[in-house]
């Protein structure tokens, strides 16, 4: 088991307080070096694969920090999934008429009125984020029918991008803080369903004179109607609607059909007194990962077949490496013998492994060169090429 070590750059891994596993990656999309933090749980994969949900953060923020807050990493521990957190490149936008330089991910947010001057060189983050998705799935067992993606502010703008742009890959998607731009509207390649959640005091859609998103009757719909009106007709349904209430929340679900057309569902949250936030039980007393996991669970048709085999594929990490390899065999719940041969065949390192544990082989041990990593598992014997450069 590995990842395509042409795309992958860098890679280490790191267990957290939860037994989940952390993997930090460097990869290259379009001649860009990218960043990404994957975690997986610690117990074996459910029947069907791992889901996967991708966290994406907001304008000048990063992955880490949606790692350290967003809730996700430990409700993936919690029900079994593997939990994204891509960081997005640096780019020159509009911020309320002003240029501006950070992070943000490029949808129609960066797109629709660009900074003056030279024209920049935008890559697709669409792209990106199914690379790296099929990355995930070829290295871990994974259920490619519950990929899920969320996202704040600019990242809710960009998972809007994704439910128009790669649906063939994303099941649904869910976000806090913003719309689908202009710029990125068109008929999605496959409609999916689509959660989008805003606070009634979240600053960066409150124009004068108002001092707050209206939260009385049905009002908030006529306020946002562009950004509303534009993912309904992306979705294919009408404006009708059933209307869900709380004390502190209006949701609206927009699933009846356009004549001549399959749609798909798109829900509006109006949460009372929330600022412009991802709640996490902290900031606000929501938690955006338990609503939107649940949400992504009712979206799909979970595949109950068992996940490919994959006992036979040792995970190397990283490989090549300057310094040290750890070697594991993440389907494997025995143990194992396992021997290090170098390219002339001669047995440089071997031992007994406990199942769970990680073989480690340092270049201060073996030196520069490729070693044919093997394992015994009962009747089979299987192998792994590592290089120290």
């Amino acid at each position: 088991m590995k990842f395509n070590l042409s795309c992958v750059v860098y890679l280490t891994c790191m267990t957290s307080l939860f037994a989940q596993t952390r993997y930090d990656i460097n990869l290259i999309s379009e001649g860009r070096l990218r960043e990404c933090i994957v975690v997986k749980p610690s117990t074996s994969p459910p029947i069907g694969g791992y889901p996967i949900v991708f966290m994406l953060h907001g304008t000048s923020q990063d992955g880490e920090l949606f790692y350290d807050n967003s809730g996700w990493k430990e409700l993936g521990e919690q029900e079994n999934f593997i939990t994204v957190y891509p960081t997005s490149l640096r780019w020159c936008y509009m911020d309320d008429g002003v240029e501006t330089h950070g992070l943000r991910w490029v949808n129609g947010q960066v797109t629709d009125v660009p900074c003056s001057g030279t024209p920049q060189n935008y890559i697709s983050d669409v792209h990106f984020l199914k690379l790296l998705a099929k990355k995930i799935a070829d290295t871990f067992p994974v259920n490619p029918a519950m990929i899920f993606a969320s996202g704040f502010s600019n990242g809710s703008g960009m998972i809007h991008k994704l439910a128009i742009d790669a649906g063939d890959v994303f099941a649904a998607c869910a976000g806090s803080g913003s719309f689908l731009s202009a710029g990125d509207s068109a008929k999605p390649v496959h409609r999916i369903p689509v959660w989008a959640m805003l606070g009634t005091n979240d600053d960066r859609f409150i124009r004068p004179p108002y001092t707050e998103i209206p939260f009385g009757a049905d009002s908030v719909l006529a306020y946002l109607y562009n950004p509303l009106q534009r993912m309904v007709d992306c979705q294919g349904v009408t404006q009708n609607f059933t209307k869900f209430e709380t004390a502190i929340t209006h949701t609206y679900e927009f699933k009846e059909n356009n004549s001549a057309d399959t749609g798909q569902l798109y829900r509006f949250t109006l949460v009372k007194d929330m600022f412009h936030v991802y709640p996490n039980g902290m900031n606000f007393r929501l938690e955006a990962a338990k609503l939107f996991w649940e949400f992504f669970k009712n979206s799909v048709t979970v595949n109950t077949e068992h996940p490919r085999n994959i006992s036979n594929e040792i995970l190397a990490i990283p490989n090549p490496s300057n310094d040290l390899i750890e070697l594991s065999i993440p389907a494997n719940d025995k143990s194992y013998q396992w021997s290090v041969f170098d390219a002339y065949g001669r047995l440089r390192m071997n031992g007994n492994q406990i199942s769970g544990e990680r073989v480690q082989c340092r270049k201060s041990d073996l030196g520069t060169g490729m070693y044919i990593f093997q394992v015994r598992l009962g009747d089979k014997v299987i192998s792994q090429k590592i290089i120290f450069q």
